[in-house]
This record gives C-alpha cells, structure tokens and sequence, in this order.
C-alpha cells in the first residue's frame, strides 16, 4: 500500500484569507482505493479523462467541489478525481475567532506571520501545549492558539506511544536532507544527514517520528514530517538487484514485436508503453502504478549515469522541447539500450540506444523498482 497513515496527521484545507496569497494553508494528503480511477481536466464525469490513478496511490488534495477532489499527482500535475476513490488522512480544524494570530513558534512572545478569520480551515500536523501547529503553502509550519480552533477529534494530532511497525520502508522527500537522531526529537544528537530519496526500513512509529534503520545497519530516528512510507521491502540502490534486472529484460525481449496498443496491458496482443512495464514488471511480483506519469513515483529515483538493467526510464514525448513532463516509459537493458513500446504502425515493443538524439533529449529520470 502506498504511503500509510502514520506520517504527520494532515487535513483538507481552504485558502486562508487572512495569509494573503503566498501563506494560504497546505493541502491534504489522501490515498487511492480504487483501481485504474479515472483523472479527468475538470470536476465531473463529463471532464475528459487526462489519466488513470491505482489503489494506493497517494495524491495531494487542493480543494474539493460536489463530491469531486482537485488533486496534484506527481509527473502528471493537477486533475480531477471523484472523492469516493479517495481515502483523506487527517482532520479539519475550523477557526472560532476573528483575525487570529498565527505565529512562528507556540507561544504569544513569537513574531506573527499571518492571521486566520472565523470560518477558516486549517491543517494541524501536530499539537504544542495549548498550540496546534498547522502547515502553510510554502512548506513552512506556524502556530495557532487552540482556543480558536475547533477541530472535531483533537487528539488525533497528539502524538503516541511508538509501535511496532512491519514491512514498510520509508523514503526522505525533504530536498536537503535530514537528520538522523539518536532520540525523537530535534534537540536530540545527529547521527548523520539522510540524502533526498535515501530509503530505510521502519521498525517503529508514533505518529509524528519513526524509528528506523538505514541500508548500512543504522538505527536512529526520523520526523514523519520529511518522509513518505510505503509497504513492501525497500528498494535496493545497489548493484544487488542487477542479476534480477537481468532475467526481466531478457523476459521482456520475448516479447519484441507485440504491436503498439493504446492502453493495452496484454503482452502478446497488444501494450502501450506503461502497459508494457505494467505487464512485464507484475510478472516478477512488482506492482506499479498504471499510468507512465504515475508510475515515475514507484521506486526509487536513480541517476542515469547509475542505472542498471531493469530500471524504468521516463521521457517527455509530448514536446517539440523537453519541457520535464512524463509522457513515456521504458525499461533500461544496460549497455545505454532501452526496451519499449513504441506507438505508430511500424513500432510496438522495439529497442532503442538512450544515446539517439530523440530519447537524449527527451530524457526525464528513472526509477529502480527492483527489490
């Protein structure tokens, strides 16, 4: 399942009209339940469909209108998804008071940085004595006086005592790092700065902090805040994986020749590109998620002087330019080589070398999804 709900309880929330347009409130995380969901250009089923979401995936809520959530989802940007295939993790706080105070630390001597009015939504991520710190836009957190919030189960923001946790890994989305502690808190030595991206196993969570153990053996203790969890055994960076990235491109060369199919999943009738992923990565026990845009969440992200036979590489196809959308997805061979579905009458699945100029330039990222 993608990403549980133990990271940083969050809640829907609106614009704020006392933050000004920089400072509105962040937005909800919420899960996919449903499988193959339809992402649409605008609210309703008249929108046309743009994509498709799976059961698990994780997609950021903007705003919500007559039972239709306005979702961000990663490579593919924002659409539309009905909110009865959306699980939202987290509680509303609706503000009691006129032109509250919101500050920079949890108490009245902290400098203010906005206010927040009567009406008014807000996103509690945890509690601070008679605080609830709350999410802005920019990524920041402030603070607001629980009096003038009322949020409907407040002691879901508070934190536990830890649990044991099984078969989830946890990844670092935090750009510059984070710290790995030796207890619970930020006051609490540094046992050294976690990459962008670095993977680890979770042994342990109470809501807000989680107790892990790095590739190297390192036990220690990460803010649920920076990170995204997901089930499954973590994902190998190393070279670990390559006999197994091996024996999938050799799978998939079988199929060289199977005609290009949009939306196809069927390996010898006919596949797209993330079909044929899809279809060749399942038969090897490795789930992804349907779509090429949403599949480039799957995994870990790996340089391209790095990759290895099996990692899936993303292209931006729908551009005279590479403008950094996802619109393709392949799977790396080694030797610079790739294997693909190809649409047009003359392709289907074929091999193509990363070095000609069309996929050079076209070029986004990769992924390693091998465990």
């Amino acid at each position: 399942m993608y990403l549980q709900r133990m990271v940083s309880v969050l809640c829907i929330a609106a614009t704020v009209s006392g933050f000004g347009a920089e400072a509105a409130l962040a937005a909800s995380k919420g899960i996919v339940t449903g499988s193959g969901v339809n992402l649409r250009d605008a609210a309703g089923t008249s929108g046309t469909v743009i994509g498709a979401a799976d059961e698990g995936q994780e997609v950021e809520i903007l705003s919500s209108s007559n039972g239709w959530y306005q979702v961000d989802i990663e490579g593919l940007g924002t659409a539309y998804i009905s909110s009865d295939y959306v699980q939202v993790a987290g509680q509303v706080g609706t503000v009691t008071g006129s032109n509250v105070n919101v500050r920079s630390g949890a108490d009245t001597g902290s400098s203010v940085v906005g206010t927040v009015n009567q009406g008014d939504t807000v996103t509690i991520t945890s509690e601070s004595g008679d605080w609830y710190c709350i999410r802005r836009l920019n990524g920041d957190t402030a603070y607001v006086s629980k009096q003038y919030v009322s949020c409907e189960n407040p002691s879901v923001t508070t934190a536990s005592a830890f649990s044991q946790v099984q078969n989830t890994y946890a990844m670092v989305t935090s750009p510059t790092g984070l710290h790995l502690r030796s207890s619970a808190s930020t006051s609490s030595n540094s046992k050294g700065v976690l990459e962008y991206n670095e993977v680890m196993n979770v042994l342990e969570s109470n809501g807000s902090w989680l107790k892990v153990k790095t590739v190297d053996g390192v036990e220690g203790y990460v803010s649920a805040e920076f990170v995204v969890t997901r089930n499954g055994e973590m994902p190998s960076r190393s070279s670990s994986g390559s006999a197994k990235g091996e024996q999938i491109v050799a799978y998939a060369e079988q199929f060289i020749g199977t005609p290009y199919s949009w939306a196809g999943t069927s390996l010898t009738s006919g596949v797209d590109c993330s079909g044929f992923v899809y279809s060749v990565m399942k038969e090897f026990g490795i789930s992804l998620n349907r779509s090429s845009s949403s599949m480039a969440s799957n995994g870990v992200a790996v340089d391209r002087s790095q990759l290895q036979p099996g990692d899936l590489v993303f292209f931006d196809t729908t551009n005279a330019t590479n403008q950094g959308y996802i619109s393709h997805v392949g799977i790396y061979m080694g030797n610079g080589k790739i294997i693909h579905s190809s649409s047009g009458s003359a392709w289907g699945v074929t091999i193509n070398s990363l070095s000609e100029p069309y996929y050079d330039m076209r070029y986004v990222t990769a992924r390693r999804v091998i465990r």
